[in-house]
């Protein structure tokens, strides 16, 4: 209805309730229109005439809600969580759809502003009226709930949350695949790294063009490398180098040269491993901790193809950079290695007690006390 009819109706209403369902309608269409300064004003005159407590409720819960939807968030959070007081499920007109509404609202809020514990209670408490709600709601209610419970570091509660979101939705709806990559990150969360690799596996099934497919991809190598499946590791950096070649910029790459050269290296690979560290250091990697890695895998392959002088040279650059850096564990009894083999009895010992102090639990070490 139009301005014009909606003033002819409500003039024309015979009754207090008339009056508010004339009402409740116009600002309904006014909201399905986006008009929500518009429906906010309607809205307050139904609350104004409301008698039953329950029904100041709900339309205390439209307001806020318009007010969500605008944008009003101080306004949005007044309004729904004076709603949520004001419901009463034991009480005449009791809304369960709409008092689950205002919750999942309210839920949405805390969680945009960091609130988890706040977003959890109100999306708890809205799961009481699941059963009234609306097939997005619910699915998207888990969904925030499986955030909810990443962000606090509890993963298994993460995933039973977004399994209950798929069981909602249809096999083909595009949402599957957000709620699949939620869920393989929280298997990674747990260290169980196989089931993250076959749920980041159905998220590429569902949409071979997610939009972070480059992430997922990175995301499976680490598994992969977690596994000590070096092979699959090093294949799935190579698929991302792929994509990544067309558009992104040569110190982009950098990472992915360093991952492969690892890849290569534990698989023994040490002349592909050399090369690929050379072609790290070619990028002119920034970042000092990349740069030192790279070089640390000049020196590990340098050893590894017996070539102990220019391990050692290679060496005290790399520490000229950096002392500490990723993989360093593999550099630093490389080095012991090296000094031992050139009958450097000093720069042994010292590498070979740098090692002991900083990599206690390693195996390394009683082979490095043998050759002392």
């Amino acid at each position: 209805m139009n301005q014009q009819q909606f003033n002819a109706k409500l003039k024309e209403a015979a009754t207090k309730e008339d009056r508010i369902a004339i009402l409740d309608a116009y600002a309904e269409e006014l909201f399905n229109k986006e008009s929500y300064a518009e429906a906010i004003k309607i809205y307050a005159q139904a609350l104004k005439i409301a008698q039953q407590q329950n029904a100041k409720a709900y339309f205390t819960g439209q307001i806020g809600i318009c007010h969500y939807n605008a944008g009003n968030d101080s306004s949005a959070f007044r309004f729904l969580l004076k709603s949520a007081q004001l419901f009463k499920p034991d009480q005449l007109e009791f809304m369960p759809d709409m008092c689950g509404f205002v919750l999942f609202h309210l839920g949405s809020l805390f969680e945009y502003y960091g609130k988890i514990d706040k977003s959890i209670d109100a999306r708890k408490a809205c799961e009481k009226y699941l059963d009234s709600q609306e097939k997005d709601t619910q699915w998207m209610l888990y969904a925030g709930m499986g955030r909810n419970f990443e962000a606090l570091g509890k993963h298994s509660e993460a995933i039973q949350y977004s399994q209950k979101a798929i069981q909602v939705l249809s096999d083909n709806d595009p949402g599957l695949s957000y709620l699949y990559e939620s869920m393989a990150g929280n298997y990674m969360g747990l260290k169980q790294f196989q089931e993250a690799i076959k749920h980041f596996s159905r998220v590429l099934e569902l949409d071979p063009k997610f939009e972070r497919r480059d992430e997922i991809h990175a995301k499976m190598a680490e598994c992969y490398r977690q596994l000590a499946n070096y092979a699959m590791a090093l294949e799935t950096y190579e698929k991302i180098l792929e994509l990544k070649k067309l558009s992104a910029k040569a110190k982009d790459l950098v990472w992915i040269y360093l991952k492969m050269a690892e890849c290569q290296f534990r698989m023994e690979s040490f002349e592909k491993s050399l090369l690929l560290a050379l072609e790290t250091l070619h990028r002119n990697p920034r970042n000092t901790l990349e740069k030192a890695e790279a070089r640390s895998y000049v020196t590990d392959n340098y050893y590894e193809m017996g070539r102990y002088r220019e391990a050692v040279d290679e060496g005290e650059k790399t520490l000229l950079l950096a002392k500490r850096f990723p993989n360093d564990d593999l550099f630093y009894v490389r080095m012991a290695l090296s000094y031992h083999k050139l009958g450097n009895k000093k720069s042994f010992t010292k590498y070979r007690a740098l090692f002991r102090k900083m990599f206690q639990d390693d195996n390394w070490n009683k082979y490095l006390e043998k050759l002392a």
